[in-house]
């Protein structure tokens, strides 16, 4: 695969999801090398859909691999949280292959997955979620919360 040779190596089988990842990127626009981050272990991406900023990750954890697909959204505002969590909840149900959460003052939308059986299809639609309902949600979100959108000084 171009581009990955005289890298340090997780095995092959990492190298192998990684090339799929590089694969369907094009299909949603987005050019793998144009786009692929410098990782000491593993392989990730990370591109812009709209106003949103979508990493996507292939990478060992505890002797597992996993794909991880992840978007920042918005900073949480300052005050009445509680309605933002019930949004983020309702949301959640709604979702599918996907989920919000919230790490220190930022809310994600965010997919992992094991790496054992995925395909190029799935792969695909994993990513594509994820960067659609981070688009589609960070606006929404800021609209009806405030906040500021993550990235935005």
């Amino acid at each position: 695969m171009i581009g990955f040779r005289g890298r340090k190596s997780l095995g092959s089988r990492l190298e192998n999801y990684a090339a799929t990842v590089e694969q369907i990127l094009p299909a949603i626009g987005v050019d793998p090398a144009q786009t692929r981050l410098n990782m000491e272990q593993g392989f990730g991406w990370s591109f812009r859909r709209g106003s949103a900023t979508i990493e996507v990750y292939v990478s060992q954890q505890d002797d597992e691999g996993y794909l991880q697909v992840l978007s920042p959204i918005l900073h949480l505002p300052t005050n009445a949280l509680l309605p933002v969590y019930r949004r983020l909840l309702e949301y959640n149900l709604q979702m599918t292959n996907a989920a919000l959460g919230v790490y220190l003052d930022v809310v994600y939308v965010f997919s992992q997955r094991p790496l054992e059986g995925l395909d190029s299809a799935e792969a695909n639609y994993i990513v594509s979620q994820v960067a659609h309902y981070a688009d589609e949600l960070d606006n929404q979100l800021q609209n009806e919360f405030g906040g500021r959108l993550y990235g935005q000084i």
